[in-house]
């Protein structure tokens, strides 16, 4: 009988041995496949435009807590707002030399505070917080802080804040944990704290998360927190490559970005690019994502209705959080008659989704759908005519729009910038060595002039495909399939923010 169970006990140790084993090699393998499939043809042996650079990928001398003085204690948000600027100079000199450029790139990344409309004799009735997602910046949220600054009648009074390590350059990542833009959301409410005694909190991707976060796992603020706005929230894309639920995961998948990168500065990084976006950073480094992973996994941990009103965006095709778990999230925790899910998708997706949308969908009072724009279709029942439409969100000037993504929800289509012509374009899936053309076709002309990938490069001529495109679709010659930057149903986002912060 004791020999019966030393077998068992060895062949127990054995299995686990070998499964704790299978597992470092297989985190070891990812990280080395990461990072063959993400950067290294390009960081290791590739133009130096995409290859680690120090003056973007090493921190700089940015303040993590721009909002304390001296003594520690917080500053009033204009002192803020002005320091923050001063720093920003600073550190975005590198990437910046031309000081006109910088100057005008700081004022678009910086935080700032909305004039209240001059109906409201300088009283507001309540504060607006807006919180960016990560590797962005304010600029993210300006279409939105601009909407609701000028919502008639409201007075509400909308400051955006900046993520401590966002703005400057990528490197400046890594310095940074989830605590500290805890520390950085929990000042953004209190600098209120003179003016109103109720604050809106909007938040976008992570910032999202940081807002739930917040209410659910922090002391209350003061002001309060009135309600909630989760526009593409990340409250559940740990399960896609759950690392950080396995035993030093996160260490032995960077071993394996280590390993792949022969130990030199790129083992850091999960993509290296150009980082010619001035407003969000292209280089990405594996600390970011544990960190984001780390603040998932502690908000979604002890869930508990959320005792305020939400208003929750969702584009159905989302493909960087996952869209399922958030609307999830919604239907379990946001309990409020008062609160709102606004669910964005193509009529296809709604067909093949029907199952999983069409029970969440029969609390009509608060859920709607659109299935489109111009003209602006709703309801979560798709239409045939959208079934058969091949651009159901737009089209024109060679692109055609067939869903709505994780990047399009706050940002209007008139946006200077990422809006239908701005001067930015993410082509990243064709930024490598061998696909220079359809990179450069891909660019907006602006990038195009500013990228060494597009210098002598004649660039792919074909249809723009503009959506949350699948690996598939990119490895197509044509057409050329281009994340969306914008939101062509904004105006239907800003009509129910409206209505929901009456």
């Amino acid at each position: 009988m004791r020999r019966r169970t030393r077998r068992r006990s060895s062949g127990r140790l054995f299995h686990w041995a070998a499964v704790i084993g299978l597992s470092v090699v297989a985190l070891l393998v990812a990280g080395a496949v990461v990072l063959s499939i993400w950067h290294p043809a390009s960081t290791l042996k590739g133009p130096e435009a995409l290859r680690w650079s120090p003056v973007r990928h090493v921190p700089t001398a940015m303040p993590l807590t721009p909002w304390l003085d001296e003594t520690g204690a917080a500053k009033p948000f204009e002192r803020t707002v002005a320091d923050t600027r001063v720093a920003l100079e600073t550190a975005r000199a590198g990437i910046d030399p031309d000081p006109v450029t910088r100057a005008s790139h700081v004022n678009l990344v910086a935080p700032r505070e909305w004039p209240l409309d001059e109906s409201c004799g300088g009283v507001a009735r309540a504060g607006v917080l807006l919180i960016h997602g990560l590797s962005d910046s304010p600029f993210t949220m300006r279409d939105l802080g601009t909407t609701l600054a000028t919502l008639p009648e409201r007075c509400l009074l909308v400051r955006s804040i900046l993520l401590p390590g966002h703005g400057t350059v990528p490197g400046d990542l890594l310095r940074v944990d989830e605590n500290a833009w805890r520390a950085a959301v929990r000042y953004g409410v209190e600098s209120f704290a003179d003016r109103v005694d109720r604050v809106h909190v909007v938040g976008y991707s992570l910032g999202a998360t940081l807002a739930v976060d917040l209410v659910l796992n922090a002391k209350p603020t003061t002001p309060a927190v009135a309600s909630l706005v989760l526009l593409a929230p990340a409250l559940g894309a740990d399960n896609r490559f759950p690392i950080h639920k396995i035993p030093f995961g996160f260490d032995m998948f960077a071993g394996g970005l280590a390993l792949a990168a022969g130990f030199g500065p790129e083992r850091d990084w999960l993509r290296i690019d150009e980082d010619l976006d001035f407003a969000r950073y292209e280089s990405f480094p594996l600390v970011s994502l544990r960190q984001l992973m780390t603040l998932m996994g502690e908000t979604v941990a002890a869930p508990r209705p959320l005792p305020m009103p939400v208003f929750m965006a969702v584009a159905a095709e989302d493909s960087v959080i996952d869209t399922k778990a958030a609307l999830t999230f919604f239907e379990k925790w946001a309990t409020s008659p008062d609160s709102r899910l606004l669910l964005m998708a193509a009529p296809a997706t709604l067909a093949a989704r029907a199952d999983e949308i069409a029970p969440l969908a029969a609390d009509t009072t608060r859920v709607a759908c659109v299935q489109g724009a111009a003209p602006l279709v709703e309801g979560c029942t798709p239409r045939a005519a959208g079934l058969k439409a091949s651009c159901p969100f737009g089209g024109g000037s060679g692109a055609c729009v067939t869903e709505l993504g994780h990047l399009a929800l706050p940002v209007a289509p008139g946006n200077p910038h990422y809006g239908r012509d701005g001067s930015y374009r993410t082509c990243l899936a064709y930024a490598h060595p061998g696909d220079e053309a359809r990179y450069c076709g891909c660019a907006a002309p602006p990038q195009r002039a500013a990228s060494a990938l597009c210098q002598g490069v004649t660039p792919a001529t074909t249809s723009v495909r503009l959506g949350e495109p699948t690996r598939e679709q990119e490895k197509a010659q044509t057409p050329l399939a281009v994340r969306l930057t914008y939101n062509p149903a904004y105006a239907r986002l800003a009509l129910g923010l409206a209505d929901f912060l009456k």
